[in-house]
C-alpha cells in the first residue's frame, strides 16, 4: 500500500468511527430524551414517556452505529504503537470491551422502556442491564485516563495537547451542563458517552494531520 493509499484509508476509517459516534449520539437522544427528564432517577421512570418511533429507531440506529467507532479507536490505537505493538493492542482491547458492553447495555433499554409503559417492574430486570452500564462507565473512565497518560509521557505520535481533549473530560464538561444549563445539558448528557467518542476521535484524527502521521 502506498502513502497515499495509506492516507486514504486512515482518514476513511476515522471518518467512519466519526460518523458511527455521531448517528450513536443521535441514537441516544431518540432512545431516551423527554424535557425535563430526571436522567439520574434510578427508577428510569422517564422512559415511559418515550414515543414508540423513538424508541424504535434509537433501538436499532444505536446498535448498528455505535460499533462503527471502533474504526476511528484503531487509528488512534495505531497512533500509540510507538510505545510498543503490545500497548496498543491491549488499549484496542479495553475499547472492544467497553463498546460490547455499551451496545449490549443500548439494546437492552427498550425492554425496560417497555416493562415500564405495560405498568410491569423492572427490579427483576437490573441484575441483566445494570452491570454492562456499569462496565460502560468505569470502561469509558479507564480508556479515557489511560489515553491521557499515554498521550502525555510523548512516546507516542500525538501532540501532548490532545490529551486535554479525552472523553472523560469532555463528558465531564456535559454533566456539568446538565447542572447548569439543564435545556442544554439535558440532551448532552444523553448523547455524551458517543459525542465525547466523536470529538475525540475528530480532534485525534486532526492532530495527527497537521503533523502528517497518518
Amino acid at each position: 500500500m502506498t502513502m497515499t493509499q495509506s492516507t486514504k484509508m486512515t482518514d476513511f476509517l476515522f471518518m467512519l468511527g466519526i460518523a458511527g459516534a455521531v448517528l450513536g449520539a443521535a441514537a441516544d437522544v431518540l432512545l431516551l430524551y423527554i424535557p425535563d427528564a430526571d436522567l439520574l432517577d434510578r427508577s428510569y421512570a422517564y422512559l415511559k414517556e418515550i414515543p414508540y418511533e423513538g424508541l424504535v429507531w434509537g433501538h436499532f440506529l444505536g446498535i448498528f452505529a455505535i460499533p462503527l467507532t471502533l474504526a476511528g479507536y484503531r487509528m488512534v490505537c495505531h497512533a500509540l504503537e510507538p510505545m510498543g505493538g503490545n500497548v496498543a493492542w491491549g488499549v484496542f482491547g479495553v475499547v472492544v470491551l467497553m463498546f460490547f458492553a455499551g451496545v449490549c447495555y443500548h439494546g437492552s433499554l427498550i425492554f425496560v422502556a417497555q416493562a415500564l409503559k405495560d405498568g410491569q417492574s423492572i427490579e427483576s430486570l437490573r441484575v441483566y442491564f445494570e452491570p454492562l452500564g456499569a462496565v460502560l462507565v468505569f470502561g469509558f473512565a479507564a480508556l479515557s485516563l489511560t489515553l491521557m497518560v499515554l498521550i502525555l509521557s510523548l512516546k507516542t505520535r500525538f501532540p501532548r495537547w490532545v490529551a486535554l481533549f479525552n472523553p472523560l473530560f469532555i463528558y465531564l464538561l456535559f454533566v456539568a451542563a446538565y447542572f447548569s444549563i439543564p435545556q442544554v445539558g439535558n440532551i448532552l448528557l444523553l448523547a455524551g458517552f458517543n459525542l465525547a467518542n466523536a470529538l475525540f476521535l475528530f480532534v485525534s484524527w486532526i492532530a495527527l494531520r497537521k503533523k502528517n502521521l497518518l
